[in-house]
């Protein structure tokens, strides 16, 4: 699994330097950690992974057609199913006080 997880946030690491904005990318990089954890939480949620590869191919079509209004739309249809996922994936385990 963290392969493919990796390879998400490297596809979105993609997307923030193709905005050519260079904050997008420092703001990526920023919340890493929560994004995998996000993605590995999804991971357990049957058919999560899939969907957010059937969304990233979507909105990569879009960006290499140069269709801007079609990349948007893929984009908050992919936003929509990441909200939906990680609603539905388990609660996160965290530890408060370290051992």
């Amino acid at each position: 699994m963290g392969p493919f997880i990796e390879a998400d946030l490297n596809f979105h690491r993609a997307l923030a330097a193709a905005t050519q904005n260079p904050f997008i990318p420092i703001l990526i990089d920023s919340i890493v950690d929560l994004l995998r954890d996000q993605r590995t939480r999804i991971a357990q949620v049957k058919g999560g992974l899939a969907r957010g590869q059937f969304h990233h191919k979507k909105i990569l079509r879009a960006i290499e057609q140069r269709d801007a209004n079609a990349a948007r739309d893929a984009m908050r249809a992919h936003l929509r199913q990441v909200r939906r996922d990680a609603n539905a994936a388990p609660a996160r385990k965290r530890k408060i006080f370290s051992e």
